[in-house]
């Protein structure tokens, strides 16, 4: 059991081991036999009293160690193959080891006043933790290299702590000994210090990467410049510097001239493409008189304040030295750069120039002086070449104080935009508004002092009154000729009863649209007001075709009231501003079909009812500001409807020979329902139906296509009930009176029993036997008495007065009995009256045959 137990935790182990985060491998110094640490004790900066000398002349230490105390132990190393550093005595055994390269802390570490030699190829990652050291005036102590060529990166690390102690001496944290081109990576580094100095590579270049933060404010012994190098590149990220010393005058001191050293004789800062720098320093920004450049690349920041930690004196300047032979600044397409300077820059008689490049955003405030300090050897130029803005505030009438040479016609501003410039001037730098403005496509000036010249070779001239306006002034501003767009338009397409489709145009005077609003209005004594406007769309992303000039946009709309009246406007915005509202553009939405339906179908007719949509749209209110919108409110404002014209055919193309129309009567407040019978239908046969209606357009719209409305008449059937015998006769008790032979019969009844109304009639009459040919059917009750004559009337419903004789013509002139319908007058009753005329005789006996004749009156 024990050795279950046993076994069990030993796996256990086993699995801990293979499941960290990290994979080590244990090499074992086969000479150590000690784990013991060394201790290295920080030196106070405030015991030491050290003085630099004036030409950073290194001074190593007489028999000091380089590397430090030999303390032996395990080494671990890192999944990734750094090497984990816990100690600086473990750093010592791993520098010990030329092929150990790469080194990451697990712990912070004190290197004290140890020196440790990093070589070519080494990466030290401080993995968060802090580094700190005392390395005085001596350059090999501390981080230190020497061999040419050498690119060696230190990342993610703290040197020094928040309070500026532990970070002590001169040379940097890194010391750059006389190797030349060395290449300095630090990437994501935090470095604070009093009493020190960050940077010291004299004859090869610093990379900056990632996050860096430094302050690196002195009030010690130590410090001094930034930074002491020719070429520091911001390569990416962002990079952020508080720097000010009492005892030294510049931010960088740049003096290699030495061969292979590809930066010898200039001090370079270099922003690349997309990386930030911000600077604050109360220093000169170079000590010396190699030639300085500033470049700015394509959407980099080089944020520059000069003001906030600022001293006085002579470190106000923007150079140390005025005898400096050329001065760039370079601020390429779409940099973004702002100098906030205490004083001049100060040309001195330096060539060179200060270019702002396309899109750029450029600002330079000298609140004191004038924006640069020359003399008349200087051809120093200002090239603003397709600038989005480039602003310069002074103290200083004419701003600049270019001093150019004798030769008046030499010109060093020039400022210039393929889509114009504005150029705004102001008497006074705290002016809001400009006191004067006025726009060029092209020029070339010669300024010297307060006086501006134009020169021969300038593409414009301007007037005396620009002139004087650029001399007059303290602040200067340039920028892309903007205006807010203008020429607006807008049409409509594509309505339908519930939708639109908008598409407007507009110039935008050099800025591209930020904002387009369409509005719909529903009166058009609203118009131009967006508070009134009964929907608005407002577009915020834009293709291609938004451009700075001649532009053009399209959306939408979907929830408009049917057969309804709108308005629509544009208004156009860009970074300058508002257009005005575009001409409205009046559309009448299409009637829509809410039901239809076909009823009371018969033989021949039927009845077709329906609805057309109305009011069923929603609008909101903008009564409060497009912010405190209220939507899906009910609209009101709908139009009528004027006429629908129901169109009916037994084919479903509509042709105009088999196609018939009648006007429905209208009813409803917005006349939205309609009704009308169809009559005179063929029976049994298939019909479809559309409808044509004419809404607040006055255009005629087919309606009811789709879905299909279709309907199919009823089969005729005629079933009329007829009596098969009807007998009439006279009385021998009327013998003798006035109503001797008088015609008498009961009633008799003709039912209709058909779905159609039907028209009956009495078509014929046959004599059926010897009596009936003997007796002469008379039209008229005035026969001769004793003859064999007969005045036989048929009687419809007992109506006398339109009794109807029945004679041998019925052939030709048929007897019209009655119309019967198929609901309300269904029946018609017959009886017989008349008089025959020898009525004394012996009784006859006359047998007739009738024919009756049903006619359909269906429609």
């Amino acid at each position: 059991m024990k050795k279950n137990i046993i076994l069990f935790f030993l796996s256990l182990t086993v699995m801990l081991f293979f499941f960290s985060d990290k994979t080590y491998a244990i090499v074992t110094d086969q000479t150590t036999s000690s784990t013991t640490e060394s201790t290295v004790e920080e030196t106070s900066d405030t015991t030491v009293d050290v003085v630099k000398p004036e030409a950073d002349v290194l001074n190593l230490e007489s028999g000091s160690e380089l590397i430090g105390r030999s303390v032996t132990r395990a080494a671990i190393q890192d999944s990734d193959g750094f090497w984990l550093v816990d100690s600086a005595a473990t750093l010592t055994e791993y520098l010990k080891d030329s092929t150990k390269l790469h080194f990451r802390l697990t712990n912070n570490i004190n290197l004290g006043s140890t020196g440790f030699e990093f070589k070519n190829g080494t990466i030290f990652d401080g993995a968060g933790y802090i580094v700190t050291y005392n390395k005085a005036g001596n350059a090999n102590q501390g981080f230190y290299a020497n061999q040419t060529n050498a690119v060696i990166e230190i990342r993610n690390t703290q040197f020094g702590n928040k309070d500026g102690t532990g970070a002590v001496g001169y040379y940097g944290f890194l010391t750059g000994l006389s190797a030349v081109n060395m290449t300095f990576i630090f990437d994501n580094i935090k470095y604070y210090s009093n009493s020190g100095q960050m940077i010291y590579n004299l004859h090869g270049s610093i990379l900056m990467r990632g996050e860096n933060e430094i302050e690196q404010l002195g009030t010690g012994a130590y410090a001094q410049e930034w930074a002491e190098t020719n070429y520091v590149e911001i390569q990416s990220g962002h990079t952020s510097i508080k720097h000010s010393s009492n005892s030294t005058l510049a931010f960088i001191w740049s003096q290699s001239a030495a061969a292979g050293n590809p930066y010898a004789n200039t001090s370079q800062i270099v922003v690349k493409e997309n990386a930030n720098l911000d600077i604050q320093t109360n220093a000169n920004m170079t000590y010396g008189t190699l030639r300085p450049s500033y470049i700015v690349e394509n959407n980099a920041t080089f944020n520059l304040d000069k003001i906030t930690l600022a001293t006085g004196g002579d470190r106000d300047r923007f150079f140390y030295s005025s005898s400096l032979a050329t001065i760039t600044f370079d601020f390429r397409e779409n940099a973004h750069v702002n100098f906030k300077l205490p004083a001049v820059i100060n040309l001195g008689s330096a060539n060179g120039g200060f270019s702002v490049g396309n899109g750029a955003e450029v600002s330079v405030d000298v609140p004191s002086t004038a924006i640069f300090s020359a003399n008349t050897a200087s051809q120093f130029v200002i090239n603003l070449n397709n600038p989005e803005i480039a602003s310069f505030s002074s103290n200083f009438p004419g701003t600049f104080a270019l001093n150019s040479p004798t030769n008046s016609t030499f010109g060093n501003l020039t400022f210039q935009h393929q889509e114009g410039l504005r150029v705004d001037t102001y008497n006074s730098r705290s002016n809001v508004d400009p006191t004067t403005t006025f726009y060029k496509d092209n020029a070339t000036l010669n300024v010297s002092g307060v006086n501006f010249k134009n020169t021969p070779q300038s593409a414009e001239q301007l007037s005396q009154t620009e002139l004087n306006a650029l001399m007059a002034s303290r602040k200067i501003v340039f920028s892309r000729r903007i205006d807010p767009p203008s020429d607006v338009n807008v049409s409509v397409n594509n309505v339908t009863a519930t939708s639109a489709n908008f598409a407007a145009t507009s110039d935008n005077n050099g800025s591209p649209a930020t904002e387009v609003r369409f509005l719909v209005f529903s009166s058009e004594a609203d118009l131009g007001q967006l508070t009134k406007a009964r929907h608005i769309i407002k577009l915020t992303e834009f293709d291609s075709n938004n451009t700075q000039r001649e532009s053009s946009y399209s959306t939408a709309i979907n929830d408009l009231n049917p057969n309804t009246t709108y308005w629509v406007q544009t208004v156009v915005t860009n970074k300058a501003g508002q257009s005005e509202f575009s001409t409205a553009q009046r559309f009448n939405t299409l009637p829509a079909l809410d039901s239809i339906s076909v009823e009371n179908i018969a033989v021949t007719k039927a009845t077709i009812k329906g609805t057309l949509l109305s009011d069923t749209g929603k609008w909101t209110d903008f009564t409060n500001g497009e912010d405190n919108a209220i939507p899906n409110n009910p609209v009101t404002y709908g139009g009528d409807y004027q006429k629908v014209q129901v169109e009916y055919s037994t084919d479903i193309a509509y042709p105009a020979d088999k196609t018939k129309s009648k006007t429905a009567e209208l009813s409803g407040a917005k006349k939205q329902y309609f009704s009308v019978d169809l009559t005179e239908l063929a029976s049994s046969t298939t019909y479809f139906v559309r409808i044509k209606v004419t809404g607040v357009s006055g255009e005629e719209v087919v309606l009811a296509d789709t879905p299909l409305t279709e309907f199919r008449t009823i089969d005729e059937i005629i079933d009329v009930e007829v009596p098969l015998d009807m007998v009439f006769q006279t009385r021998n008790k009327d013998i003798g009176t006035a109503d001797e032979g008088k015609i008498y019969s009961k009633q008799y009844q003709i039912t209709n029993k058909s779905n159609v109304p039907i028209e009956v009639s009495l078509a014929d009459l046959s004599k059926e036997n010897a009596a009936a040919e003997q007796l002469n059917l008379l039209s008229t009750l005035n026969g001769i008495a004793n003859s064999d004559s007969l005045a036989l009337q048929l009687l419809v419903d007992n109506n006398t007065s339109e009794a109807k004789f029945i004679t041998n013509d019925l052939s030709v002139t048929p007897i019209l009995i009655d119309e019967l319908d198929t609901s309300e007058h269904t029946q018609a009753s017959l009886a017989f009256s008349g008089k025959y005329f020898n009525a004394t005789k012996k009784a006859v006996s006359p047998s007739y045959k009738t024919t009756f004749k049903f006619e359909s009156k269906a429609d």
